[in-house]
């Protein structure tokens, strides 16, 4: 199941707070680099190298765990 990410992201001198649904905290981390990308009309490989892990200018914490409930 999909668990809900949340990410901060220090992009072009602003502090940006991301959510998405994702199966892992890498997932997250794409899905939330191509809406900043969309968001601020430049290609996602840009972003997505400003956000490779080199720098310490984001974070993505799990904010809630999804479990499949047993009937």
């Amino acid at each position: 199941m999909k668990n809900l990410w949340r990410g901060a992201f220090s992009y072009s001198h602003e502090a940006h707070i991301l959510y998405a649904f994702a199966y892992s905290k890498e997932q997250a981390r794409v899905i939330m680099c191509r809406r900043l990308a969309k968001k601020h009309d430049v290609h996602p490989s840009y972003v997505l190298s400003m956000f490779d892990g080199s720098k310490p200018n984001f974070t993505i914490d799990l904010e809630m765990e999804m479990k499949e409930a047993a009937n």
